[in-house]
């Protein structure tokens, strides 16, 4: 997700979605046979492009499932390859922009759309990463719930609301910190993300007739329903960190290898998603959480028969994962709204006159604002994290960027390239209207009981994330 884009330099955690790549003065790799004597290997940018886009989204694919069904797999098979090309669509289009323009995003949507796709850049790109950080927050506490005594740490405080005490005090120091610190612990992500999948394709192996499972009898499980426009949006969320692509293009040794790297990235990733999403709703079907951890620790082999608190470990390491992502998003979103104020820059690219005090304001009021949405969101965390894949996400790594190529490129395009960009269009605008409409349905109360009413048996309540063994 946009969550991950986080990285260990200032300058590359806004890359290049607020600030210029290495190409801001024209070295973008136009050249398609460019290359240099410096720059990482495909190998390295695959591996680059995985702890991007690999994180918290992982932790809700067995609860797409139980929302789509196991038509749900088929879903997911067809839209990776879809955010595929538009990974590649979008480093196309920064190859387009003249010599010396600024390689940043919001200058793309300004030279394709002028000021109309310089704000869209900005509204759809603040929504995915405000969003992304709320989901963080929310992470973090369930995380910290799960590491706590089932009572909590005392009776003035629900065991949630002494994590997410916990989190905020854990948290505000972080938003202060030099994030090359932070950076050192960025492999915790893709070690949590791979013992994610090892620990749920494990289960059809240790427990096949799911006799641990602490809720009997079995789940239920379905082939297909109308809640697979929410299991897209689920998937999205998981696929979408297109604007670092091009700086990760640009950092390569030879640019020209970047297509292929990136099949490979997303090949990957497919076959880890399809992997954990098809064991998962295998295993807990119908009752599935929006963030598995809670199903391993409750609902599980590993909470009745394994003797080492996996679950544990899994849960401290996605902990310390969201902790270390949050401040870069957090200074992602600082840096954005100060670059649409009229303030001067130096030489050095410094705000002046300096605004250190504005700046650690202006990133602890984010903090308070998304600690205040994820309060109130943190009962429907299935629905946010759909909501948020739907709106925000597709429409920054697949609406927008196609459009801006169209834009661009439709001069020099042949009959059958505007054909598919007009298609890619038309299925993005309808996976934006569609998510969001049913998301923002579901999170109504006489909707979401009309819709509860319609449910397989089963299936959990909609949106809702607690499990009713811990209630």
């Amino acid at each position: 997700m946009a969550g991950d884009a986080a990285s260990a330099d200032r300058d590359d955690l806004v890359l290049p979605l607020l600030a210029e790549t290495n190409a801001g003065s024209g070295g973008d790799g136009n050249d398609p046979g460019r290359s240099t004597q410096e720059g990482t290997t495909p190998f390295q940018t695959a591996f680059n492009i995985l702890n991007i886009f690999v994180g918290t989204g992982l932790l809700g694919m067995p609860y797409a499932m139980m929302r789509g069904g196991w038509a749900a797999l088929a879903a997911q098979a067809l839209l990776l390859p879809v955010f595929a090309l538009s990974g590649q669509l979008i480093c196309s289009t920064f190859q387009l922009l003249p010599a010396h323009t600024p390689r940043t995003y919001p200058e793309l949507g300004k030279a394709a759309a002028g000021g109309a796709g310089l704000r869209a850049v900005m509204l759809f790109s603040f929504l995915e990463l405000f969003g992304g950080s709320c989901i963080l927050i929310m992470v973090a506490w369930q995380q910290l719930e799960l590491l706590l005594p089932a009572e909590g740490l005392g009776p003035l405080l629900s065991p949630m609301h002494w994590a997410a005490a916990l989190a905020t005090l854990l948290l505000l120091p972080l938003l202060f910190v030099d994030l090359r610190r932070l950076s050192r612990l960025s492999v915790v992500g893709l070690a949590s993300s791979g013992l994610v999948v090892v620990m749920v394709a494990a289960l059809l192996g240790l427990d096949p007739r799911r006799t641990a499972m602490a809720q009997q009898p079995p789940p239920t499980h379905h082939l297909a329903s109308a809640g697979i426009i929410q299991a897209v949006g689920v998937f999205s969320l998981s696929a979408t960190a297109h604007s670092t692509l091009p700086a990760l293009r640009t950092a390569m040794r030879r640019p020209a290898q970047f297509p292929a790297a990136l099949a490979a990235s997303f090949a990957i990733m497919l076959a880890a998603y399809s992997t954990l999403a098809a064991c998962g709703y295998w295993y807990w079907g119908d009752s599935a959480s929006p963030l598995l951890t809670l199903d391993l620790a409750h609902n599980s082999w590993y909470s009745t028969h394994c003797r080492v608190p996996l679950h544990r470990v899994l849960a401290f390491f996605v902990l310390v994962n969201t902790l270390t992502k949050y401040p870069g998003l957090n200074l992602c979103l600082q840096d954005m709204i100060l670059s649409v104020l009229p303030l001067q820059r130096d030489a050095a690219g410094d705000y002046h006159p300096p605004l250190h005090w504005a700046e650690r304001g202006l990133r602890l009021a984010l903090f308070c604002a998304g600690t205040a949405l994820a309060l109130t969101a943190y009962d429907v965390l299935g629905s946010a994290l759909s909501l948020l894949g739907g709106l925000g996400s597709i429409s920054c790594s697949l609406l927008l960027p196609t459009a801006f190529y169209a834009r661009l490129a439709w001069p020099r395009l042949r009959a059958p390239a505007r054909t598919g960009l007009v298609l890619l269009l038309g299925l993005g605008a309808a996976l934006v209207c569609l998510i969001t409409g049913t998301n923002l349905c579901d999170l109504s109360a006489p909707c979401r009981a009309w819709r509860e009413a319609a449910l397989p048996p089963g299936a959990r309540p909609t949106g809702g994330w607690a499990n009713p063994l811990v209630r």
